[in-house]
Formats: structure tokens, C-alpha cells, sequence
């Protein structure tokens, strides 16, 4: 009987991660199946139990990291808050989300854009329901005269392409921490935004 550790759902886990961490380090192109394998002690053989190819782990890779966001950002979307406040804890959730788990989220943002077919559609398009969430929000605010009168959808990718640049240049051995840097972004977010 296999032990925890060699069930299949965390070899396929252990799978998922290992590529994600030499995605990040090699980028994807530069990574093939053979070196995740290598990384994890197993044949390259055994990775096709759990997947059919090296697209079908980027894809469940950015799948998810696309749902950590949504789901981050149901509870604030669907509150009864301000749409300021609503905009304010969205993009710290954003922040703490991506800066959780950095190397996912840079290969998501360098990955999404280059898929072909259903799949890289499938995404696309639920990158595109969550900025038309944020600009709902945005557009709340500008029937109540809380937010500036620029297109909507433009201040939720404004907003949005902030957030996802922290990955970049955030460095958690330096300077503030992930709850600080959320704050800092979304002050500079609400503060762009809010009507004078």
C-alpha cells in the first residue's frame, strides 16, 4: 500500500510543483518534460499518468492561479461595501495573492498571452470576466461621484497591471512585507482614482 507521500494525488501535486518552480527558473519554453522529471527521481514515463503533456500542466498551473484571484476577490465583489472600499480590498488581495506565490503568477503574465487554442481562450477569458468585475466596481463609484470619470475598463487594467507588477520587483528579504506593499499599492490605486 503506497504511503501519503506516493499517493497519486500528491505525486501529481509534487508534478505541478516542480514544473512551476523550473518554469519560473528556466522559463517554459526552456523546460521540458525529461528535467522535471529528473528533479522529481522518476522517468519521464511515469509524468504521463498524471499528464499528457507540458501544456496540460502550464494550463492547470495558470488555471489556477486565475481562480486563487477570483475566488480572493468574491468576497469583497459581493459585499455590500462602498465601491471605494470594495476597490481598496480587492487590490490588496490581489497583492497578497500574487505576491504569495510568485513564480505561478510570472508565468501566468508571460504565459496566457502565447497559448493557442481553446484552452489559451478559455483563459483569456477569465481574465477578461474578473477586470470587467473590477470596472463594475469602478463604475459604481462613478454614478455615486467617489471615482474619476475615465473608462472603467481602462482604470481596472491600470489597476490590475499594478498589482501584477509587484512580482517584479518585490524582494521579501528587503524592505516592507507583502500586507505593507498591499497597502501601498492600493493607496496609490484609490488615490489615482477617487474624485477630487
Amino acid at each position: 500500500m503506497p504511503t501519503s507521500a506516493q499517493s497519486p494525488g500528491n505525486r501529481r501535486e509534487a508534478i505541478l510543483q516542480t514544473a512551476k518552480r523550473l518554469f519560473a527558473e528556466r522559463g517554459y519554453r526552456e523546460t521540458n518534460l525529461n528535467d522535471v522529471a529528473v528533479r522529481l527521481g522518476i522517468r519521464r514515463q511515469a509524468l504521463y499518468h498524471y499528464f499528457g503533456s507540458k501544456d496540460d500542466i502550464l494550463f492547470e498551473l495558470v488555471e489556477r492561479a486565475g481562480q486563487a484571484i477570483d475566488i480572493a476577490a468574491r468576497k469583497s465583489l459581493e459585499s455590500d461595501l462602498s465601491p471605494v472600499d470594495k476597490l481598496d480590498e480587492i487590490v490588496r488581495s490581489h497583492v497578497r495573492q500574487v505576491l504569495g506565490d510568485a513564480d505561478v503568477f510570472r508565468i501566468q503574465f508571460e504565459e496566457v498571452s502565447k497559448m493557442q487554442g481553446e484552452r489559451g481562450d478559455e483563459l483569456r477569458r477569465s481574465q477578461g470576466v474578473y477586470v470587467r468585475r473590477v470596472a463594475e466596481v469602478i463604475e459604481a463609484g462613478q454614478r455615486e461621484g467617489s471615482l474619476v470619470s475615465i473608462p472603467p475598463v481602462t482604470q481596472a487594467l491600470s489597476i490590475i497591471g499594478m498589482c501584477n507588477w509587484t512580482i517584479y520587483w518585490y524582494d521579501p528579504s528587503h524592505g516592507p512585507g507583502v500586507e505593507e506593499v498591499a497597502a501601498y499599492i492600493s493607496r496609490l490605486a484609490i488615490g489615482g482614482a477617487r474624485q477630487r
